[in-house]
């Protein structure tokens, strides 16, 4: 009898999940459940924020399918050293939920703008338009969720998945 074998996991396929995310969250839109779209939006911008980090700006997805950037690890061991910290604090690299992962885009593509090669996405970068966006938004009541809110981080969501695809498209990476 031998042994079965477990085959590791698929990675993520975040811009196709973003996508997906998206087109559903305008169907929940259209209906007026602005609970769901608005989360929908929001894991469909986060979805396309991780798929430009790993597919343009150095990120790497690890086995168990989480994403991070060395150089947000590296900066995350030299705080845990001078913090003194018992271990690295895992939320200042792994890229998980907004409005955290906005952040580490913001710092990522802060840093290649000053190194200026490959693909340039500093044209999105500004206010974050999911500041005070929380994935727990999900269980609130649709009072918190404007439909001036909703049309924000739909059209933020929109945009982030463009910004992919047109630097997908030019090939360089670079958005026109």
């Amino acid at each position: 009898m031998t042994a079965a074998t477990s085959t590791p996991p698929r990675p993520p396929a975040f811009l196709a999940a973003s996508r997906h995310h998206f087109d559903t969250a305008k169907l929940a839109s259209d209906r007026q459940l602005r609970i769901s779209a608005d989360h929908l939006a929001g894991i469909a911008a986060e979805c396309a924020i991780k798929a430009i980090l790993v597919d343009y700006l150095g990120s790497v997805i690890k086995q168990s399918g989480k994403a991070y950037h060395p150089d947000l690890k590296a900066d995350a061991k030299k705080r845990m050293e001078s913090e003194g910290l018992e271990k690295m604090p895992e939320k200042d690299y792994w890229h998980g939920h907004l409005p955290d992962v906005w952040g580490h885009f913001t710092s990522v593509i802060q840093r290649r703008h000053a190194r200026s090669a490959g693909p340039d996405f500093s044209t999105l970068l500004g206010q974050n338009p999911f500041d005070g966006w929380d994935v727990a938004h999900r269980y609130c009541d649709d009072a918190e969720i404007t439909e001036a809110l909703l049309a924000q981080h739909l059209q933020a969501a929109r945009i982030l998945i463009a910004a992919h695809e047109q630097a997908r498209k030019l090939g360089t990476g670079r958005i026109a």
